[in-house]
């Protein structure tokens, strides 16, 4: 019966869990829908999902209740990034329920009470049934474990049995999913056409000669752009420069360190400190109360006692050294000799470390927030950082999920006010970011969409100049008179080079020239010594010759190279939630998951609240 015991504990997890989810309901309800201690009846959405609004008390109300499941099995609150995860377990629980089981509902998928009772203690145990009835003693599931738990049901308390009846209902929503997964994957049918492709792409090869002029080899003043032109080119390729919404700004930083006043009044606790330890007659005692160090006293052989105490007395006590931005010192309490030839040192070591006063904390918060008051725009913050020597930092790219920016993590306040309060120019308040004040200012924001020309200036200049050179390029080639890519290549000049390589049909690129599908493409469908006209690809212009290729024959059976296509249509699996009272995961194919959600029309505001 010990295991009956264990099983018990489990489950009184599950009930304690059950109790906390409907108090959270209750309570959390009462106080966020009628009470003013969270700004009264206001209930503002933070998101949409398949046409369903989610309200601010939805969510919440789910981030409780997966944050209570999380108590329950761990033992303690989560963590600020523990917690960042739960919501977004909380908003993927959301999405299930609002986009898939709709798509459940449209196709009739259902789990009976027959089909339940199956996946506890029949025929198709559920992974979620064996894992929690695996034996403690050897790790392996037996079912006889799920029967013997089940005989001791009735007799167990009300809130156990409620309990129980819950946890079974949490697998169904994995069942109904793998139920809808194999809609898609078991009628994923590949043709043998499709599988004979896939074979013949990782089978077939060729060999090539080039000739290739790197647009490199041009030099850039040889070609002028103008704004209208890359601005031209931005418009007429919007599908290559799509962005999603991002912000970037400027920012000083305030360090929170101490004050020199701050450090003389260390240095004068560290004297004292050092004085009683000297005086002190047990020494681990002192240090245990007094030193910041989590292991004050210490045992040292002779080979690596610090060298400050090296051939001294019992009782000395070394000069406070500052490391690692603490003073530290230690003292030689004691040598004993377990053995005639060897020394284990008893060693007290004190250690304090740099605080940083009230007064001191209060002035830095007084220079930011002078320095926000002071900066009403972006101009007015430079001139006033430059006149005060402050290092301006720069964040670009910033995403409305930010939990970092730059080098700065757990930064999310500052994320809050670029996409809650800020605009373009604005000057934040004093934001606390750990051990720093900040204040930043706005420089420019890039909405969902095409790029702004700025923010891809770079890549849209280089395009558009590829282009012009590859017009001069082409220009000089097809007026040359040449039957082979050698005498092609002495006709053009030095910019161009040769060279003959090997290549598979599935390959995207060629050794010497770079990225070029299309150039490999097109070789396969050259007859033997056949040359192309010059053409361009991503990084010059190129001119093939086939000197030999290689189809593979026939198969009787392609199924491996069908199963490969199937694989590659869906896709690796993605994660859809973590449910509550389970411990596991629901995952579906990725291109599954990709068109449910496309399809849901999914707007995601959490970026204003958390």
């Amino acid at each position: 019966m010990a295991l009956i015991g264990i099983l018990r504990n489990k489950m009184g997890k599950i009930v304690v869990g059950a109790i906390m989810v409907t108090m959270v309901a209750f309570i959390g309800t009462d106080l966020i829908g009628n009470s003013t201690l969270l700004g009264g009846g206001d209930n503002p959405d933070i998101g949409e999902i398949a046409g369903t609004s989610i309200s601010n008390t939805q969510f919440q109300n789910k981030v409780d209740e997966l944050s209570y499941n999380f108590a329950i099995n761990t033992g303690r609150n989560p963590l600020q990034q523990e917690t960042d995860q739960i919501r977004n377990q909380a908003w993927n629980a959301l999405i299930l329920q609002n986009a898939y089981d709709k798509q459940f509902d449209e196709l009739g998928i259902v789990v009976t009470n027959d089909e339940l009772v199956d996946m506890v203690q029949g025929s198709n145990i559920s992974p979620q049934i064996q894992q929690f009835f695996a034996d403690p003693q050897t790790g392996f599931f037996q079912k006889e474990n799920v029967t013997a738990f089940l005989s001791t049901l009735q007799q167990a308390p009300p809130q156990q049995r409620n309990s129980w009846i819950a946890f079974e209902q949490s697998l169904v929503p994995s069942r109904k999913l793998e139920k809808y997964s194999n809609l898609f994957t078991k009628t994923n049918y590949v043709t043998k056409y499709e599988a004979k492709d896939e074979y013949i792409s990782q089978n077939a090869t060729a060999s090539v000669s080039y000739m290739f002029v790197p647009f490199l080899n041009v030099s850039d003043s040889s070609v002028s752009v103008s704004d209208s032109e890359l601005q031209d080119y931005l418009d007429s390729n919007e599908s290559e420069f799509q962005r999603e919404e991002t912000r970037n700004m400027e920012y000083v930083i305030f360090d929170i360190i101490p004050s020199g006043a701050d450090s003389a009044v260390v240095a004068g606790e560290v004297a004292d400190f050092k004085e009683a330890l000297a005086q002190a007659t047990n020494d681990s005692s002192y240090v245990s109360i007094n030193s910041d160090d989590p292991y004050p006293f210490i045992t040292y052989g002779v080979d690596n006692l610090p060298a400050s105490l090296q051939g001294q007395e019992v009782g000395f006590v070394t000069e406070p050294q500052i490391v690692n931005g603490a003073y530290e010192f230690y003292k030689l309490s004691r040598m004993d000799e377990p053995a005639p030839d060897s020394i284990l040192y008893r060693v007290a070591k004190m250690k304090k470390e740099f605080f940083v006063s009230d007064e001191t904390i209060n002035e830095i918060y007084r220079q930011a927030d002078l320095f926000a008051a002071s900066a009403g725009n972006l101009e007015e913050f430079r001139k006033l950082a430059a006149e005060q020597e402050l290092n301006i930092r720069t964040a670009n790219r910033i995403g409305k999920n930010a939990q970092r920016v730059g080098p700065i993590v757990e930064a999310r306040s500052l994320v809050l006010w670029l996409y809650n309060d800020a605009s373009t120019g604005a000057v934040s308040d004093v934001k606390e970011v750990g051990d720093r004040y900040i204040v930043a200012a706005m420089t420019s924001e890039q909405e969902k969409g095409v790029a702004n020309l700025d923010e891809v200036r770079n890549q849209v200049e280089r395009k558009v100049r590829n282009q012009k050179k590859a017009e001069s390029i082409l220009n000089t080639l097809n007026g040359l008179d040449a039957s082979d890519v050698e005498s092609l290549a002495i006709a053009y000049g030095d910019d161009a080079k040769t060279g003959s390589v090997d290549f598979q049909m599935f390959s995207n690129s060629i050794t010497g020239v770079g990225y070029a599908p299309e150039a490999i493409g097109l070789s396969f469908a050259l007859e033997e010594r056949e040359i192309t006209k010059a053409f361009d690809i991503q990084d010059g212009v190129i001119v093939i010759q086939l000197d030999a290729k290689d189809i593979p024959a026939d198969l009787d059976n392609y199924s491996s190279f069908a199963l490969q296509v199937s694989r590659q249509r869906l896709g690796q699996n993605a994660m859809v939630a973590d449910f509550p009272l389970s411990y596991f995961r629901l995952f579906v194919p990725r291109k599954i998951d990709e068109a449910v959600k496309e399809f849901a029309e999914i707007e995601d505001m959490r970026y204003k609240f958390f």
